[in-house]
């Protein structure tokens, strides 16, 4: 129920509108009635032989109303048939505005209901740390986002209009068993608990075989996402076989976890059927005894078997509703579970603007461990002067890369501080922080849009000449040019249309243009062939030029001219210095050095 009514909640802003499509249904549900109520003076007056149809022998609640319109044409209406059929048409009109009006209202209300739900979701996931997207693989969050919404939208607005129709529909369809037989009626009522408990036990089974299709599906949607993603190593390795093979295999799974809600699905309309024509057979026999004894009239009972059998299928949508909504159930849990997730770098109420960046960056005595009790970072203290290039080398998984990632607080450090001009990070504006800090890694990335658009990307409305300016300074401009539409030309998913070296340049370019006082560069080079290198080479100095970098790189002769080297192993700074001190101290950075030299030389 807790999740029901979080998603009732959403429904708040359109409170009004869902009221007017309430009284709507009502209307719906009242046309219903009236219906069966026509049926009486068929029965007792058009059917009975003999009758005096000029008479007009039936009562509802407009019966004056129509007695005036025949008084006002008596030409054209004159007997009981007249009358009814003219009544039946008018409340056929009726029921369909309404319906239509109330189904069109309570789908707007839940597709937007759900679409600020996504926006939510979506909104909270992109607000995550770097932390959550490692512990969170990407195809279940776009499941989440897509499949898992797509459910809870259909619950929403399709079966949430069902489930109003057929509420006031069925509310008015008793009221009319009530009105000709009150007895029957009640006892009718001993039936329920037949209907509801067997739905109940049903829906709770839909509920858990619709949570693990969820999972089955976001399953599916990571294995395609990583194997799209891969799409060169899995052509290269030839393995295009064994991913369909995990592929059907996955489908495989979601097809037995869909068949078990199907099969629970699929026994709620028979079992429903079965229970309304055993209860429409008793009353048959109950209602053929009274009409013997002239307890009740033909035309009396004539409507109460047609509001018994019309009642049948409000009862069997009300079950398929419920089990809408116990899938819908199932498919929150994910949504509100991310939902609750606090993202683990946050933005303290008092938070301040961090001034533009003047003196140096600290790190004071900083550890960091992505679980705890397994620390990646131990007792670093490290000062970074305004102007100064400082290297950080080091074996893989030394955490050169996270410790450079603590800098724009994509991580919190688990003990310690970092300072920027005396300012712990945590105590300024993230959208501060990071505006003053820029960023060209090894995995470049773009987007699926224009040049001139991925240049601009972060840095607001750009002018021509200052994205041009940029791309000039980062060698790019020339082979832009070369594209049949320049600037303009999209450049594919994660832009796979460009070369390694000029998805770089681009992204220096971006970085040139966002103009920032700090720079870090994670191994931006390591991936480009030697001309290409030498390009971004340069491309990096006009990039660092006035500003304070921070350089990881594995190839050593990237990181020579630092004005110092800072030598992580195991997560601790076991030298610092530079090259000409380093190479021939004897430590890790000489044995680094001399391991490449001697690759070279081979």
């Amino acid at each position: 129920m807790s999740q029901v009514q979080r998603l009732l909640g959403f429904l708040r802003p359109y409170r009004l509108r869902f009221a007017i499509a309430v009284v709507l249904m009502a209307v719906v549900g009242a046309c219903e009635a009236i219906t069966a109520l026509l049926i009486k003076p068929i029965g007792d007056s058009v059917l009975k032989p003999g009758s005096d149809s000029a008479g007009i022998s039936f009562t509802l609640p407009w019966s004056h109303h129509v007695v005036y319109l025949s008084n006002l044409f008596p030409g054209h209406i004159h007997n009981v048939w007249t009358l009814v059929a003219l009544s039946i048409i008018v409340v056929t009109i009726v029921k369909g505005v309404a319906r239509y009006t109330a189904t069109v209202s309570i789908n707007y209300i839940g597709q937007s209901t759900v679409r600020n739900l996504r926006n939510q979701l979506y909104s909270k996931i992109v607000q995550q740390s770097m932390a959550f997207f490692k512990r969170n693989p990407t195809g279940r969050l776009i499941s989440a986002i897509s499949n898992d919404t797509d459910m809870i939208q259909y619950a929403v607005s399709q079966v949430s209009a069902d489930f109003l129709r057929n509420s006031f529909t069925l509310i008015a369809l008793l009221a009319v068993l009530f009105h000709f037989d009150w007895k029957l009626a009640l006892s009718s009522f001993v039936l329920v608990p037949l209907v509801v408990l067997p739905t109940a036990n049903i829906g709770r089974s839909i509920r858990r075989s619709s949570r693990s299709s969820q999972d089955r599906m976001a399953d599916i949607n990571n294995l395609v996402q990583e194997t799209l993603t891969g799409i060169g190593i899995v052509k290269a390795f030839v393995m295009e076989h064994f991913e369909v093979a995990r592929f059907k295999a996955a489908t495989h799974r979601l097809l037995r976890t869909n068949m078990r809600w199907v099969r629970a699905q699929a026994a709620t309309a028979p079992l429903m059927e079965l229970l309304t024509m055993v209860t429409v057979a008793g009353l048959l026999l109950y209602e053929r005894n009274e009409i013997l004894h002239h307890a009740q009239t033909m035309g009396g009972f004539l409507a109460f078997i047609y509001a018994l059998f019309r009642m049948g299928e409000p009862i069997k949508r009300l079950t398929g509703v419920n089990n809408a909504v116990q899938q819908a159930v199932g498919a929150s849990e994910q949504v509100f579970q991310f939902l609750q997730v606090r993202p683990e770098v946050n933005e303290k109420p008092s938070a301040i603007e961090l001034p533009p960046f003047q003196h140096e960056i600290v790190f004071d005595n900083v550890d960091f461990e992505y679980e705890p009790g397994v620390p990646l970072l131990q007792g670093v203290s490290l000062r970074i002067r305004k102007g100064e290039v400082v290297a950080l080398v080091g074996s893989s998984g030394a955490g050169k890369t996270t410790l450079a990632s603590l800098i724009p607080r994509f991580y919190d450090a688990t003990r310690g501080q970092i300072l920027i001009d005396g300012h712990d990070i945590r105590d300024v504006k993230l959208r501060s922080l990071r505006s003053q800090v820029g960023m060209v890694t090894q995995g470049t990335i773009l987007f699926n849009d224009t040049i001139f658009n991925n240049i601009c990307y972060g840095n607001g409305y750009c002018r021509k000449e200052e994205v041009v300016e940029a791309a000039r300074a980062a060698l790019a401009h020339d082979f832009i040019m070369e594209k049949t539409e320049g600037y303009e030309t999209v450049i594919g998913e994660r832009g796979q249309r460009l070369s390694g070296g000029q998805r770089q340049r681009l992204a220096i370019a971006r970085a040139l243009l966002k103009d920032s006082p700090i720079l870090i560069l994670d191994e931006a080079t390591s991936e480009l062939d030697t001309e290409s290198e030498a390009l971004v080479q340069k491309a990096l100095s006009n990039l660092m030029a006035g500003r304070t970098v921070l350089v990881i790189a594995h190839r050593l002769s990237t990181v020579r001219r630092a004005d110092r080297i800072v030598v992580l192993d195991r997560g601790m700074i076991s030298e610092a210095g530079t090259h000409e001190d380093l190479v021939t101290r004897g430590g890790i950075y000489q044995r680094l050095h001399e391991l490449q030299f001697v690759d070279a030389e081979v």
